[in-house]
Formats: C-alpha cells, sequence, structure tokens
C-alpha cells in the first residue's frame, strides 16, 4: 500500500532526510515535522495559494481564487509507514491542501476541491467500495467521467493511476486518516478507499487529478466524493 500510494505524489527533487530536531508536535501533524517544515501551515491559521496560470486554461474543471486568504479548519494526518505521510489542511472554502512527506521532506503539495459529495447507505457503501457490480466510473473502473458543475455542460474522461494499468477494474486502496479540528479533544478517525485518475489538462503543462474516495467517518455516515486537483508549488504558499 505504501508504495501505491506514493504514486500520488511526484516530486521532481528528493532531499536526503535532517535529523529529528526535537521540535514540539503541531497539532494535527506528524512527530518531527513543525508548521515551518510546512510554508507556516498550522490549524487555526491562514493560507493564500497562487494558481495565477490556471486561469489561462478554460479546459480545468478545477477553479480558484488567487486573491482570498482561507482559514485552516482542520488538519488530517495519514500514517503510510516507513516515514512517508500525508498531511491535510482542511480550508474554509471547501478544499484542502496535502502535503507529501518523507523522512521528514515535504515532497510536493495538491491542492484539492470536494468537487462532488454524494451521501450513501450502508448496503451502497459496501457495493462502492467492493466493486461487485463494477459499474462504469466507479472507484477502481479503468476511467471515470466527471461532469462539470458549472453551467458549462461537459465532461472530462480520466485514467486510473494505481493499480494494474490493463485491468478494467482494480480494487480502492485503503487508509487511515485522523482530523483535528479548533474545537477537537481527540483526533476523529476516518477511513478512505480511494483511486486516483489524472488527465493531462488542455494547453497546458499540467496534470488535473481526481481521487476518488468512499469514506466512512466511523459514525455511521458514507460518502463518496470527487475530488478534482492540481499540483502547487511551495513557492506559491503564502500561509500565516
Amino acid at each position: 500500500m505504501f508504495n501505491t500510494l506514493k504514486a500520488l505524489f511526484r516530486a521532481t527533487t528528493e532531499k536526503p532526510p535532517e535529523p529529528n530536531t526535537g521540535r514540539p508536535v503541531a497539532a494535527g501533524l506528524p512527530m518531527g515535522i513543525s508548521q515551518e517544515d510546512l510554508e507556516g501551515l498550522r490549524l487555526d491559521g491562514r493560507v493564500n495559494i497562487k494558481l495565477i496560470g490556471l486561469r489561462a486554461h478554460p479546459d480545468a474543471l478545477f477553479r480558484w481564487n488567487d486573491d482570498a486568504y482561507h482559514h485552516i479548519a482542520a488538519v488530517g494526518h495519514v500514517d503510510l509507514g516507513q516515514g512517508a505521510h500525508l498531511v491535510r489542511f482542511y480550508l474554509d472554502n471547501d478544499t484542502w491542501l496535502q502535503a507529501n512527506i518523507e523522512n521528514g521532506q515535504v515532497l510536493e503539495y495538491k491542492l484539492f476541491d470536494f468537487y462532488r459529495v454524494a451521501h450513501l447507505s450502508d448496503t451502497e457503501f459496501d457495493d462502492a467500495i467492493n466493486g461487485k457490480d463494477k459499474q462504469p466510473d466507479s472507484i477502481g473502473a479503468q476511467t471515470i467521467a466527471l461532469t462539470s458543475t458549472t453551467e458549462e455542460a461537459r465532461s472530462c474522461t480520466y485514467q486510473r493511476v494505481w493499480g494494474n494499468g490493463d485491468s478494467l477494474w482494480s480494487p480502492p486502496v485503503v487508509f487511515e486518516e485522523q482530523v483535528m479540528t479548533t474545537e477537537s479533544v481527540s483526533a476523529r478517525h476516518v477511513t478512505h478507499h480511494a483511486m486516483l485518475y489524472e488527465r493531462p489538462i488542455e494547453g497546458a503543462d499540467r496534470m488535473e487529478y481526481v481521487l476518488l474516495s468512499a469514506e466512512n467517518d466511523g459514525e455511521g455516515s458514507f460518502m463518496v466524493v470527487h475530488n478534482v486537483g492540481v499540483d502547487v508549488a511551495s513557492v506559491d504558499i503564502d500561509a500565516m
């Protein structure tokens, strides 16, 4: 699972690990990682992300306001093992910024939007994660189509990244996330059954991603979420 999940974050360079400095752990962050390691990102902080170049490419479904600062209302942490972690900063505009960390080094960031959310019954959730019927556009399908949520009627097709590329269906990858909020006494646990998809944005030298995830919050709530995202450079993150 570790190697599979790492495919989501394709860093172009790798830095050697730094020794653990013994710094205190910030809320929701892995041991040995501080907000300074994450461009100043922290729970209850604010962040502005510049994606100005994306405006020139109307083919992208992902949209972003470069001018606004957003409150970081929650922080999620996924321990992948072997020194690898995912840290998610959930913003007040229904988006989230994800950092991929290995051996204390942030490799890269991706910014996702909760593009489409559907609540499921427990039976529907079981069907979704087990792929009993293997419906088109379901989690694990070789390709999925996603229609625009704007008034413009169009659909984009994304290719599965994880699993056997020749297989028409691959089982979703399962991982556990601990989520802290500004009001948390203890972390909330969410189980994700996820599959990553991608497509090139027409006219741009960048990819657009769909992280399709069936989620169980452990409190009787089930949903399937189409998260649409793009890569973000660390220099484009202004946190306070």
